[in-house]
């Protein structure tokens, strides 16, 4: 019978709204590449998904050791520096790349590496 019990409560911690709310926001943040919008933020995924930003801060927090906002950069920074180094991009601005990667424009790009600059100091 504890076996029994055992399946009933991984089905049920598999169906709270934990899980399913985690399993939204990797489906849009990282199979649909939401981080690319340039206008990506928490708030803007708060109110996609229909879940608060609290909450998304919390997922991101728990399942990827940073704030939401922190992660959307960081991914628009992986992209970057794989369109970087594409050949595919060889003839384009390190502005267009720093756009088609998600950043607003440069200012928030060095922004962006200054504050990762200071966190690894």
């Amino acid at each position: 019978m504890s076996l029994l019990i055992y399946f009933k409560e991984i089905i049920l911690k598999f169906r709270s709204s934990d899980a399913h709310d985690k399993n939204v926001f990797d489906h849009y943040f990282f199979d649909l590449k939401y981080y690319l919008n340039k206008d990506a933020s928490i708030k803007d995924l708060s109110n996609l998904l229909n879940i608060s930003t609290q909450k998304l801060d919390q997922i991101s927090i728990e399942n990827y050791a940073c704030s939401c906002e922190l992660l959307i950069n960081e991914y628009r920074y992986k992209q970057f520096l794989e369109e970087l180094d594409s050949s595919i991009n060889s003839n384009l601005s390190v502005e267009s790349i720093l756009k088609f990667s998600g950043f607003k424009d440069n200012i928030k790009f060095v922004d962006f590496i200054k504050s990762k600059q200071s966190i690894n100091h």
